[in-house]
């Protein structure tokens, strides 16, 4: 009897202790989904860029990217290396995630990916992403010269001394990410439609799927000899100022249909249109531009003073109003030969008129004899 009275007695107690422990679990698992749920808590759009700062401290710093590029101010610096990179040719490798993460169109990158020269360091690629707009506001974040391209793409390295973006991302030599401007031209792209063919799989955010490898170097510009490098950052929060930044001047061309699938077809939360992903351009707030070749602006030779606004701004309005100077140069020209035209017609007719006085005058009639046949009529000219 009493050890029937025990049994039961330890079967309530592991009862007991299962449901504790079940509860315990329910709640490291409730805990868990509000730390993963505490880590989103800022969240971000691009219609709020003005409220990044407050929840992100970086954002409103001095290094900010994206930047518009100046081409007249601009410093040609020939100590530039040119840009190598490696592995890029992922043809016959395995598959590649692309995904629709509600910010942008990301591609997953192996580490067989890397910058090989153009820094001190190599880089190894972690991710490509686009920025882009609609038919009526064109989308890259950089402009240049205050122009906007329809759209833009950026490949994103960490450096290798550390283990991943993660780490590399908050430090100071940590990144360093590859633009190119993506236009309009006439033809399909063949190597974009690999990444915009797959599109409608992943329309939803969140989203991703497998795409077969290919050459990633031929999303980029055919040559990478010219571009712009400055210092800057992410583009998006936590918006870290450890990106050096290499644009491309050379652009790459894609079809309008091929734009318009990257415009209307991923949609972000609540079902919306993901479009407009781009950051406004910050301020320079004093740093420098480089160019690996020379600009138009600068003949040739860096400028270790840039021209004020105000004189820059003469400049371009000078080099677009040449025909504008033409014309007055040639309407002045007119003028004064008009002018001296009429002087010289006035003179020749006064002197006409006066000759033709004079001569009436010295005109002399002699009137033949009376009484004497009429022969001959004497006129005599002086």
């Amino acid at each position: 009897m009493l050890l029937h009275m025990f049994l039961i007695l330890h079967l309530q107690v592991l009862v007991v202790a299962s449901s504790s422990s079940s509860e315990e679990d329910g709640s490291s698992e409730r805990d868990d989904e509000h730390s993963k749920g505490s880590s989103h808590q800022h969240h971000w759009g691009y219609h709020d860029q003005d409220a990044w700062s407050s929840a992100f401290e970086h954002c409103s710093g001095k290094s900010q990217s994206p930047i518009d590029i100046n081409t007249h101010k601009v410093f040609y610096d020939s100590r530039l290396p040119s840009i190598k990179l490696e592995g890029y040719d992922l043809t016959g490798s395995p598959t590649l995630k692309l995904i629709n993460n509600g910010h942008t169109l990301q591609l997953s990158l192996p580490s067989s990916m890397r910058i090989m020269r153009g820094f001190d360091h190599v880089y190894v690629a972690a991710q490509l992403h686009f920025h882009w707009g609609t038919t009526e506001v064109p989308g890259s974040e950089h402009t240049i010269d205050n122009v906007h391209y329809p759209a833009e793409i950026h490949v994103v390295h960490y450096n290798s001394k550390y283990a991943n973006l993660t780490e590399a991302a908050s430090k100071a030599d940590g990144l360093a990410v590859l633009g190119g401007f993506i236009g309009i031209g006439l033809h399909e792209n063949d190597n974009y439609e690999k990444i915009l063919s797959a599109l409608s799989d992943i329309s939803i955010e969140e989203s991703n799927t497998e795409i077969p490898g290919f050459n990633v170097r031929h999303l980029l510009p055919n040559s990478l000899e010219r571009f712009y490098r400055y210092n800057g950052s992410l583009t998006t929060p936590p918006c870290f100022q450890t990106v050096s930044w290499t644009l491309f001047n050379d652009s790459i061309r894609v079809s309008r249909r091929q734009l318009a699938a990257l415009e209307d077809t991923l949609k972000t939360e609540h079902n919306k249109l993901l479009s407009k992903n781009f950051r406004a351009p910050q301020l320079l707030h004093g740093r420098k531009v480089l160019a690996s070749f020379h600009t138009v602006s600068t003949m040739g030779k860096p400028r270790e003073d840039p021209e004020p606004e105000t004189q820059d701004n003469n400049v371009v309005k000078t080099s677009g109003g040449e025909w504008h100077i033409l014309a007055i140069t040639f309407g002045i020209l007119f003028a004064i030969t008009f002018l001296v035209f009429s002087m010289y017609t006035y003179r020749q007719q006064k002197k006409y008129s006066k000759f033709k006085k004079d001569s009436k005058q010295n005109v002399i009639y002699k009137p033949a004899a009376l009484g004497k046949d009429i022969d001959q009529t004497s006129v005599t000219i002086t």
